[in-house]
């Protein structure tokens, strides 16, 4: 098969994803259907089933031909919300199902395709918990599950309902096929209330007794070291990520927002992939050492118990170089997969991060829409990019 980077295939994405070759794919970013939420007014949908449990099975079934297709060491990030028995419609999933008439798809309507069969295990009113049952079928089915990162949207939609709080969070997970994967850290700013303490040596009794997982007074002191020095500006990013849904122009109402997109592309997609073996090529990281005294300084004054300084090594990483598996067949980016890819926030993603992409899509209509948008990515982002990758080629 002729297999060709950033286009856009049209069809059902288990019956495309058969004819993708096997570990093909560096990285899957998507965000399903959900179940009984909306019909898109295509034939052969995913989300309409009459009952969760079909769903979660076809679902499912998508994901082993997803297996095959990513490389051993790629990763999958998965979007996906919760339903309510016998209501048809998600709950309050901030997908802006009550605007019920779009140009392109409606809100499912259960009169039109019949009622659901109501699952006896089930009441009326209750949440489905379809994304739990989804990552426990996932890990039946040899899926290693390695975070359930939280959506929380500070914008969500208000909720007209009087029994129940309104949801302002979806799920993310993190799924690998193997034990050793393509991961790069990603980190956020440090909390104010840490570059305090570190600028005063504050801590409590509770870390100076060890309490808090080893972290006890010596280990505290030379983290606040490297932070008052500029060595450690951030920390390792977290799994609630508070990221604001955006409005979309066009008549596509279920668009995650590009901020959710970002960074599993960036941890889990290398930027440096071999044209001839795939393998991705990755920083190399020098560990540079240096000794330095953790005796109390003019800064500590608030519990600074009888500490005595030592000549302790410290430990500072400085990127020199990328690996290079010896192919010299050059590097190109890599490649992500969405198979629901919708209005293609995934493909413009990648396209701005200088990554590759490949996309599958049922609706004639959102392939157009998603091709208006990918080409709409700014050209000097584009060239930029371009220039960026020419000059880490052959390395730094």
């Amino acid at each position: 098969m002729n297999f060709a980077f950033n286009q856009i295939r049209r069809g059902d994405a288990l019956g495309e994803l058969r004819k993708f070759p096997d570990e093909s794919i560096d990285c899957l970013v998507t965000s399903p259907p959900y179940w009984a939420l909306r019909d898109y007014g295509v034939n052969g949908q995913l989300g309409l089933e009459k009952t969760f449990e079909e769903y979660i099975t076809k679902l499912c079934d998508t994901f082993d031909e997803v297996k095959r297709v990513l490389k051993d060491t790629g990763t999958c990030w998965v979007n996906l919300g919760d339903s309510y028995s016998n209501s048809g419609k998600g709950g309050d999933s901030g997908r802006m199902y009550a605007q019920r008439h779009t140009q392109f798809g409606k809100i499912c309507n259960i009169r039109r395709h019949g009622k659901p069969t109501r699952v006896k295990e089930l009441p009326p009113k209750s949440l489905c918990n379809i994304p739990a049952r989804f990552s426990i079928e996932m890990q039946n089915r040899g899926w290693i599950l390695r975070n359930v990162i939280i959506w929380h949207k500070p914008n969500c939609m208000p909720s007209s309902v009087k029994d129940r709080f309104t949801v302002d969070f979806e799920y993310l997970f993190f799924f690998v096929k193997n034990k050793k994967y393509y991961f790069e850290t990603q980190y956020e700013p440090l909390q104010e209330s840490s570059l305090l303490r570190a600028k005063y040596n504050s801590y409590s009794s509770k870390t100076d007794q060890g309490i808090h997982g080893g972290m006890n007074l010596k280990n505290q002191l030379k983290v606040f070291e490297k932070i008052n020095k500029g060595e450690l500006s951030g920390r390792n990013k977290r799994c609630v990520w508070r990221i604001a849904t955006r409005p979309f122009r066009g008549s596509h109402f279920a668009v995650f927002p590009e901020n959710l997109v970002e960074a599993p592309i960036k941890a889990g997609c290398p930027e440096f992939v071999c044209r001839k073996c795939g393998k991705a090529r990755e920083p190399i990281i020098k560990s540079q050492f240096k000794q330095h005294s953790l005796g109390a300084t003019s800064g500590q004054y608030w519990k600074v118990r009888n500490f005595k300084g030592d000549n302790t090594v410290r430990n500072s990483s400085v990127k020199i170089g990328y690996t290079d598996c010896g192919c010299n067949a050059g590097f190109r980016g890599g490649v992500v997969l969405d198979p629901f890819m919708g209005s293609g926030t995934t493909a413009v993603v990648a396209k701005k991060l200088g990554r590759n992409y490949v996309g599958i899509e049922l609706n004639s209509k959102y392939i157009e829409m998603a091709k208006k948008r990918i080409n709409a990515v700014p050209k000097n982002i584009r060239r930029e990019n371009e220039r960026i990758f020419k000059s880490r080629e052959t390395g730094i």
